[in-house]
Parts: C-alpha cells; sequence; structure tokens
C-alpha cells in the first residue's frame, strides 16, 4: 500500500509538472487549470500524509526519492520540448538556491538519523546485557 501511495504520488507530480511545462497540450482545457492544480494537490496531500509514523531513516529516503525525481523530472521535460511557465529550470538562481537548501536539509536529516539509529543499537546492547545478567 505504501508503494502504491508513493507512485501515485509521482504520477500526480509528473501531471503537475507536464501541466506547466506543457500548458499548451489539449487535454489541460478540458477541466479549468485552477480545479486540475487544487485536485492534484489534494492528492498529493492524501498520498504525502503518512498513515504510520515512520523512522527517520525511512522518511529521509522517500525525502531523497521525491527530491531526485522532481530534479530529473526538470531536466528531462525540456527535452522534450517543455518550457516551464512558472520558470522551473536549472539555469535559474532561485531553484539552485533552492536545490542547495534542500541537499543541506536532506544532510542533517541523514546525520539524525543515522545518530538515531546508533542510539538505538546501543539501547539494544544494554537491553541484551541487562536480560544476560538475569539469566544467570
Amino acid at each position: 500500500m505504501k508503494y502504491i501511495r508513493e507512485f501515485l504520488a509521482y504520477v500526480l507530480v509528473l501531471a503537475l509538472l507536464c501541466l506547466d511545462f506543457f500548458s499548451d497540450w489539449h487535454i489541460w482545457s478540458v477541466i479549468p487549470k485552477k480545479v486540475l492544480i487544487i485536485i492534484f494537490i489534494i492528492g498529493l496531500f492524501v498520498c504525502f500524509v503518512p498513515l504510520k509514523k515512520l523512522d527517520t531513516m525511512a522518511n529521509f529516503w522517500m525525502q531523497l526519492r521525491v527530491i531526485v525525481f522532481l530534479i530529473v523530472m526538470i531536466m528531462v521535460l525540456p527535452l522534450f520540448g517543455g518550457k516551464s511557465d512558472i520558470g522551473l529550470s536549472l539555469s535559474q538562481p532561485f531553484f539552485l538556491m533552492i536545490i542547495a537548501l534542500t541537499i543541506f536539509q536532506l544532510r542533517m536529516q541523514w546525520k539524525r538519523a543515522k545518530h538515531e539509529k546508533e542510539q538505538e543499537e546501543e539501547l539494544k546492547k544494554q537491553q541484551e546485557k541487562q536480560q544476560g545478567k538475569r539469566k544467570k
């Protein structure tokens, strides 16, 4: 179920990016753009709201997959002839700053997840030692 929701989120993100990069497609004129955007955003919220609490490592990997997907799509869609109406481009300084901040945030989250994992392992070792003492 988790992977189906994540896959649906990727499809919705791709649809939003196609709406931006290929705004002249006829398919976008069938339903008003504002309605489409609202539907896509609600769908993304539904897909990304976790059903259970994710551990920090799983959360890190999910965020990394989403960010890599976005960056790859922003690089690939112009190769198919698309042009972003809102200016999503790797040549925009503002967009490059956002990528840099995202990488910094992911790096901090990786350190936090790694530290949390080390603490859990240390706690398990301590519990095993205590159980070993009780059995003697």
